[in-house]
């Protein structure tokens, strides 16, 4: 067994490094005359301080105040590097928050990744007064959840600067944290403000710390330089780094005594306002699904149909029956198959009850923080739908995304269209969020049968990404949008595809059939002659090029999220023991089953033959 210390004692040099190289490319904010004396934790906040720049506020953490000193070098290191916001990171952060922040945070992707969120050290962030305007935030000092939500935002916010970095940033500061303030206080809600999940932080340290238990028992000699790599990790990653916590030699010699004590009083920190805030948003939550659910499940689906919704063929056959994978919702769904045409659609089909019960709190809600941090990291998929466009030569004047969204895609699109206008229609509320952002031009909230006639003819190209498979009628919803076309406009339309080989390997857990959300499957072959009969052109299409590498590394999400789903839903009966147990259990497997889910994806899926999940079509109107 001599192989697993030796894994182990590897895999945490590499991790260890890993967090080093992202320590060290923070900046060191100047600050000239005397040092040590930036962060003050006497409970008040000072507007009147010396030197004060009206153009820039000061959000911190709940206690702090910022020296005249430290706050005049921030404002004007922002000023000269054109920024909106600027995370400041105490130089002698204790361990365990700068090692979240290592986690958390990549500084080169953070300036250039258009849908990188905000993250930050947690104690206090200059930002410039039209983000704070545009948030709705007055500078002042939150309590650690707050603080975490609104820096998870605050990135959002921030524009695009000429050198495609965005103007958002962190430094470390020569100041001291108190003594006084544990390294722990507040990291729970600070984490959930963030939309991390906990329990997922907590567990994955418990299974680092576990395998090098395992080690020690498996192999003791072996063993014991995993353990030495393990308490060795805080001198790895901050020895030479701007980042100095204070107390690193304490946490590195006891760190396998101390790790488990730190987890514990995570867990059971005291909840702080937000979080008590959060806890009654759930409570009412909870009330809403108990009372949907007390009218009985019957009025969420229509009545079962024996013809096909694309053909009108009577030749269906069973594809398969699965539960909700997103959230664990109530209920069963089942997916039919027509023999004549191949579309596969959810039969019974869910009503308009249905429909707002399960997609309620998925991308909004009591969702909200953990969809970003979803949506934030498919920027790549985003830039291959634009560059699509790109590709086809077009130079679009106005775009329309239908189903935007809080306008991910047109955030990421902008930067490689400037000269275009993005545009977004959505029926929920955060396409109005979008616009606030400032990643869409005009936000339309509503249904497209609903707005089709209004913006008819004012757009060169409209996009369904990921739309189609989610609207009970998709033929229409093709109809209307080429209605809305004039001649020569372009439709850019994304979608799963049902034909890939590992959604018949993976049944139910293959995130392309994504149950109970997704109600039709549209092959290609239907897809484009549906185009083609109503007068539109193909213009280009991307089927395996189209293909995200996600397949096994979801499967995995899918099956843990099934094993030990969260054991707070509000429409679950209380948790008891075992739910929780394995919980915990799926927590702590998570990460590492869907690094090696994830390593395959990349190296073995390719191989297989056939179409991958996804498929692109461009198509271009060519008459009225």
């Amino acid at each position: 067994m001599i192989w697993l210390p030796l894994a182990v004692a590897a895999g945490l040099l590499a991790n260890a490094l890993r967090l080093r190289r992202r320590l060290g490319s923070l900046p060191r904010l100047p600050v000239s005359g005397r040092r040590g004396r930036s962060l003050r934790w006497d409970g008040s906040y000072d507007t009147d301080t010396p030197g004060h720049d009206e153009s820039y506020g000061l959000v911190m953490a709940e206690g702090a105040v910022v020296s005249g000193q430290l706050r005049r070098a921030a404002c004007a290191y922002a000023r000269q590097h054109g920024l909106q916001v600027l995370d400041l990171v105490p130089r002698d952060l204790p361990v365990e928050r700068a090692l979240d922040l290592a986690r958390g945070v990549d500084r080169n992707a953070y300036r250039s990744d258009p849908l990188a969120l905000g993250n930050g050290a947690g104690y206090a962030t200059v930002v410039d007064e039209d983000v704070l305007e545009r948030t709705g935030t007055r500078p002042r000092a939150l309590d650690p959840g707050e603080y975490g939500a609104l820096t998870l935002r605050l990135r959002q916010y921030a524009r695009p600067l000429e050198d495609g970095v965005f103007a958002a940033d962190l430094a470390v500061v020569p100041c001291r944290v108190p003594r006084g303030v544990p390294s722990c206080a507040g990291r729970r809600a600070w984490l959930r403000g963030l939309g991390v999940s906990v329990p997922w932080t907590v567990g994955t340290s418990m299974t680092s710390y576990a395998l090098v238990l395992a080690s020690l028992a498996a192999a003791p000699r072996w063993g014991a330089l995993a353990a030495l790599v393990y308490c060795a990790v805080p001198y790895l990653v901050f020895t030479g780094t701007p980042v100095s916590p204070r107390d690193l030699h304490r946490m590195a010699l006891l760190r396998l005594v101390l790790t488990p004590w730190n987890w514990w009083r995570t867990l059971r920190d005291a909840p702080c306002a937000w979080e008590r805030m959060r806890e009654r948003t759930w409570g009412q939550a909870r009330e809403w699904y108990g009372t949907a659910l007390a009218d009985g499940m019957e009025r969420f689906f229509q009545p079962r149909r024996d013809d096909c919704p694309w053909c009108g063929a009577r030749s269906l056959q069973h594809h398969l029956t699965s539960a909700d994978v997103i959230q664990a919702k109530p209920g069963r769904f089942t997916l039919d198959r027509c023999r004549a045409c191949g579309h596969i659609f959810q039969n019974p089909p869910l009503t308009a009850a249905g429909l707002e019960f399960y997609r309620r709190d998925v991308y909004d809600g009591l969702a909200a923080e953990t969809a970003e941090h979803a949506l934030a990291a498919q920027c790549r998929v985003h830039m291959a739908r634009a560059e699509m466009a790109v590709a086809a030569h077009l130079a679009p004047r106005a775009w329309l995304d239908v189903g935007t969204g809080r306008g991910h895609f047109c955030r990421v699109a902008r930067t490689v269209l400037p000269g275009t206008e993005f545009d977004g229609l959505d029926q929920g509320d955060g396409v109005e969020d979008a616009a606030g952002r400032g990643w869409i031009r005009r936000p339309y909230r509503g249904a497209l049968a609903d707005l089709g006639d209004e913006l008819a003819g004012r757009y060169d190209v409209i996009s369904m990404h990921r739309h189609l498979e989610q609207t009970p009628d998709p033929a229409t919803e093709l109809d209307i949008a080429i209605k809305m076309l004039p001649p020569g406009g372009h439709l850019l339309v994304e979608l799963p595809d049902p034909e890939c080989p590992l959604g018949r390997l993976l049944r139910r857990f293959w995130a392309g059939w994504l149950q109970p959300r997704h109600l039709h499957l549209i092959p290609i072959g239907n897809l484009e002659r549906a185009l083609t009969a109503r007068g539109m052109r193909i213009v280009a299409r991307r089927r395996r090029r189209a293909h995200r590498r996600h397949d096994l590394a979801s499967a995995v999400l899918i099956a843990l999220q099934a094993f030990g789903p969260p054991p707070g839903r509000p429409w679950a009966p209380r948790a008891r023991a075992g739910a929780r147990v394995r919980y915990l259990a799926a927590a702590a497997a998570a990460r590492p089953l869907a690094a090696a889910a994830a390593l395959l994806d990349r190296l073995l899926v390719p191989l297989v033959p056939g179409p991958g999940n996804t498929y692109r079509v461009l198509a271009r109107k060519y008459h009225g």
